[in-house]
């Protein structure tokens, strides 16, 4: 009687479980630098322009991590094409962290990544 008892209380809350919203995807996939707002990243530059060395291999990084899905949604694209763009993706992810300082930096170089690819023929 006891076991039936357990059984029927688990199978009840496996049931609300189904129903209960879950939230959207969180932004918990992104780690480190990437999360930080544009805003913070741009103060970071006035203070010490060389921190953009640290934000830059963030991205890099940041690239490499996603060229897997990004290759088989689009085999044309090439992740390589960011990081020897470096210098125009640098000004651009800067460019969009002005005009949007609400944004997280992984944003912005996601912006950078695809206005590379829009230059290089591959959209």
């Amino acid at each position: 009687m006891m076991l039936r008892n357990i059984t029927v209380k688990t199978v009840f809350l496996l049931s609300i479980a189904l129903f209960v919203p879950h939230p959207a995807k969180a932004e918990s996939n992104v780690i480190g630098l990437g999360n930080f707002l544009c805003e913070k990243y741009l103060k970071l530059l006035d203070i010490n322009p060389r921190s953009d060395e640290k934000f830059l291999a963030w991205a890099q990084g940041y690239i490499s991590g996603l060229s897997n899905d990004l290759t088989q949604s689009n085999p044309n694209i090439n992740t390589n094409d960011f990081v020897s763009n470096m210098t125009y993706g640098s000004e651009k992810i800067k460019q969009t962290c002005i005009e949007n300082p609400e944004s997280k930096f992984y944003t912005a170089v996601e912006m950078a990544f695809h206005d590379i690819e829009k230059h290089q023929g591959n959209e």
